[in-house]
């Protein structure tokens, strides 16, 4: 039996393929010529401004050579089957025609067999291009709409990779891993299942044999849904879109750490590898703000089969699952073992846990409850994480920056997310109530919520956070968040800043050629997205001198754009006279046999506009990025696009030709004069773009991005306070006060050293501490946040300040009112005799505070 809802109140078997032939100088992939890496910068193309300068250091040309390698890879056995028939029949204005492939092993066949049997997928797609798509999901899910269906081909093609699962290995090879037999015996459960009811069904089941390796994919039994409780599927699929550069360098960059960490990386290095993990962490929060919307958070919570990926045209693409998320954490043990927890007084290694903690989180983030359950005890005995899915949801909301749309939906979806249940419909109007059960129930489990002044002071509950008029719309309340039980880590973890110093105006950028230059704060993003323009940047080094960072943008398919507006005005004339009068007999000829009706042709869009971004500072090329429309992909995909869209303006001319080259000369023959004309000149442009198409081939393969990283200043993402001091704290459920059980003292003196830490002299004990506020104070407002006489309690890395409830003064029991918290960040170090030492050290005295 569930427990009540405290809301009610109102008030695997694996196999490699093989890969390219490393001797191989280019190859054919599904009708694209393909060079692969490696070749000298000698036959980077002409047009490219500036000679080629790639990074100093070898380790990271390696990097991002195999970064290259293992994409080019992935997307080459994710590649749906080529369907030139199929295309040429989308020429023809009809509807979206249903599609059936067999699958066998999860390699499409050419011919479908009936003996296949035929799945019923569940599809759940969450595009995280944008945040104004990101948003529009959230309306839609408000509104309670049904989600797109996408068109039959990106459905079965999206299906059928899901049948295959990809991983990279710890040496960069991808594995392949086929999941048709698994899917198989649970689809036949499933057929048993409906078929007990009815005898004829049955007893065809019974006759019919399903082969174990094979399955059918049918457009027709293929939906994107909201919920998979509505109806049984034999697969399902979570399909979450994400800014795939940013993701794939961040596992890759994490799997190179841990693969050559320890011994194998030195401090400096390793250090420059978790900087660069930081900036692919920032840049996904960045770009993939679907990830970072707490709506997404009970998605990826009960999903199964969870995909991360990017939609490209004609399916949705996998680059990792949550069970590769997994494996990639397994993997990480012995590099944090080396990170060693004590060693926290400013050293490398002190740095570097709170930002490998920071990763492990981020990458947590991403797992569904079957993953997590995996990986649970390895978390809690390695790194200190208490992981049960309520402990870890709270995790991430310290550490992840979670938005929402309004205030609404965060608390909708923060609920369920800790709590494993939903909020009900009809109290949802009891937003204030509703948060202050959120924290009182994670106080049951230990976690405390600290505040700041406009935050805390009401009366009663004046120790909770007030939800304020406007709501909470954000995680970054949770960020002080604090755990006192065993497995406190989360304590030493900082949030994620995704503008450390935002007031910053100017930040430092090491570019890929491993030069430092200082960057405008508002150009970093524009120079990091490759978006056209002319950037100032300054010298580190004394002679300070200013270049211009250049980012130049050419258009590579123009041509082939040009012959696609020719084509379209021809189809334009050609739908127009068949529409118009025309005899039977001539009109016959231009209809395709059997028609009953003029088959009017389809206008051709395109992939899109694609262009070449090159960042060039003194003449070296530091970056090259392809584009289509506006969003970056990968030189292979550009190749890709262009040779799909010859291939469908070939389709259309030849279909046109066809038609008109039946017809009397006699009749139309102008039109047919003009006709000829257009399409040879069409043709001309389709071989400029296939030269253009052919020379991108020659490209080399570059950062995507000119910056490798930031350097903000020390003091963004500092690991918490080594400072410790055990406390005890809960609720009176009735009457709401807040009890603490900790070292208590009184402030007698308060000293202002800057503008983030305080000095203060307490009475019972001689050392001094420091404490820091937990938002930026302004300078008016200092006296405000701690005074003389004020009592404090000592709760783990704060301290809690308590007042009586009027100025006259208070007996010892009278309960306190809450009104801020400040983190400790240092105590003033005594000698103390080092006799009696082993014979056990004596219990600091803790009172009991009552906070109204």
């Amino acid at each position: 039996m569930p427990p009540p809802n405290p809301f009610d109140t109102p008030g695997t078997a694996s196999s490699s393929d093989n890969e390219d032939d490393p001797e191989e100088t280019t190859s054919t992939i599904n009708g694209i010529e393909r060079v692969p890496p490696g070749i000298p910068p000698s036959r980077m193309q002409n047009g490219s401004p500036g000679k080629l300068s790639l990074s100093k250091s070898q380790r990271n040309h390696d990097i991002l050579r195999a970064k290259s390698e293992v994409l080019d890879v992935m997307i080459n056995k994710l590649l749906p089957p080529e369907e030139t028939d199929f295309m040429v029949r989308n020429l023809e204005k009809e509807a979206d025609e249903p599609i059936r492939r067999t699958y066998s092993r999860g390699v499409p066949l050419a011919e479908v067999q009936e003996s296949a049997i035929v799945l019923r997928v569940g599809l759940t797609f969450l595009p995280g291009a944008d945040k104004p798509q990101v948003n529009r999901l959230e309306e839609t899910n408000m509104a309670g709409r049904e989600p797109h269906q996408k068109d039959a081909s990106w459905r079965v093609n999206t299906a059928g990779s899901i049948l295959v699962q990809f991983d990279v290995a710890q040496n960069l090879q991808i594995v392949q891993t086929d999941q048709t037999r698994k899917i198989v015996a649970l689809a036949k459960q499933r057929l048993h299942d409906n078929d007990r009811y009815f005898q004829d069904q049955r007893m065809a089941l019974a006759v019919k044999s399903h082969p174990r390796d094979m399955v059918t994919i049918d457009s027709e039994h293929v939906h994107l849904v909201d919920d998979f409780s509505t109806e049984q599927w034999d697969v399902q699929g979570m399909l979450i879109e994400v800014d795939g550069f940013s993701l794939w360098d961040l596992m890759l960059n994490f799997r190179h750490l841990i693969s050559q960490g320890g011994p194998g990386m030195s401090d400096s290095e390793t250090s420059m590898v978790l900087e660069r993990m930081i900036e692919d962490a920032r840049r996904l929060c960045t770009r993939s703000p679907i990830l970072f919307r707490m709506s997404t958070r009970t998605r990826i919570i009960s999903s199964k089969n969870t995909r991360y990926g990017v939609d490209h045209g004609p399916m949705f693409r996998t680059l990792t699952t949550s069970r590769g998320i997994r494996e990639i954490i397994s993997l990480s043990a012995s590099y944090y073992n080396s990170l060693d927890p004590t060693d926290s007084k400013g050293t490398a290694q002190g740095r570097m846990r709170p930002k490998f903690l920071q990763m492990i989180v981020l990458l947590l983030s991403l797992l569904n409850n079957d993953d997590l359950a995996e990986i649970k005890d390895f978390l809690e005995s390695t790194y200190g994480l208490k992981s049960d899915r309520r402990s870890l949801e709270l995790c991430i909301l310290k550490v992840v920056p979670l938005l929402s749309i309004n205030s609404k939906v965060f608390l909708k979806s923060l609920v369920p997310a800790i709590e494993g249940f939903p909020l009900g419909s009809d109290h949802t109007d009891h937003d204030s109530h509703n948060w202050n059960i959120v924290v009182k129930r994670i106080l049951e489990d230990g976690y405390l919520l600290p505040g700041t002044i406009p935050d805390l002071g009401r009366s009663p509950l004046s120790w909770i956070v007030q939800w304020p008029d406007q709501g909470f719309k954000s995680s970054f309340i949770f960020n002080s968040l604090q755990y006192s039980g065993r497995l406190r880590t989360i304590n030493d973890i900082p949030p994620i800043e995704l503008n450390p110093n935002g007031s910053l105006k100017e930040v430092t950028v090491v570019l890929t050629d491993d030069s430092k230059f200082i960057i405008g704060a508002e150009d970093l993003e524009k120079v990091t997205c490759l978006t056209r323009g002319a950037y100032p940047v300054q010298e580190t080094a004394p002679a300070r001198r200013i270049f211009d960072l250049i980012i130049r943008e050419t258009p590579i398919n123009a041509e082939l754009y040009k012959a696609i507006q020719m084509t379209n005005s021809v189809i334009g004339r050609v739908n127009t006279w068949l529409a118009g009068p025309m005899k039977s007999g001539i009109k016959n000829r231009l209809l395709k046999k059997g028609a009953r009706k003029a088959d009017f042709l389809n206008e051709m869009l395109g992939s899109g506009r694609l262009t070449r971004n090159i960042a060039t500072l003194r003449q070296q090329t530091l970056a090259v990025a392809y584009k289509v429309e506006g969003r970056k992909i990968s030189r292979t995909d550009a190749l890709r696009n262009m040779t799909r869209d010859i291939r469908i303006l070939d389709g259309h001319i030849n279909l046109i030709d066809a038609r008109w080259c039946g017809v009397d000369p006699r009749v139309f023959s102008q039109e047919r004069k003009e006709l000829k004309q257009a399409l040879e000149n069409i043709r001309a442009q389709v071989n400029l773009a296939d030269q253009r198409r052919t020379s991108l081939g020659d490209d080399v393969d570059l950062s995507d991005e000119p910056v490798a990283r930031c350097l903000y200043p020390e003091g963004s993402n500092e690991s918490a306070s080594p400072i410790w001091h055990d406390y005890a704290a809960w609720c009176h459920h009735d009457t709401g006060m807040l009890t603490v059980e900790a070292k208590q003292t009184t402030v007698s003196e308060v000293k202002w050293l800057s503008d983030d830490v305080i000095e203060l002299s307490l009475l019972t004990q001689p050392s001094k501490i420091f404490v820091t506020p937990l938002k930026p104070v302004p300078e008016g407002y200092r006296n405000d946040e701690i005074k003389v006489n004020d009592t404090i309690s000592f709760v783990g890395q704060y301290i809690a300040i308590g007042v009586p409830e009027d100025d006259a003064g208070r007996a010892h029991y009278q309960p306190l009112i809450m009104t801020n918290y400040l983190r400790i960040t240092g105590m003033e170090e005594q000698n103390r005799s080092r006799r009696g030492m082993n014979r056990g050290q004596r219990m600091e005295t803790k009172v009991l505070q009552c906070f109204r």
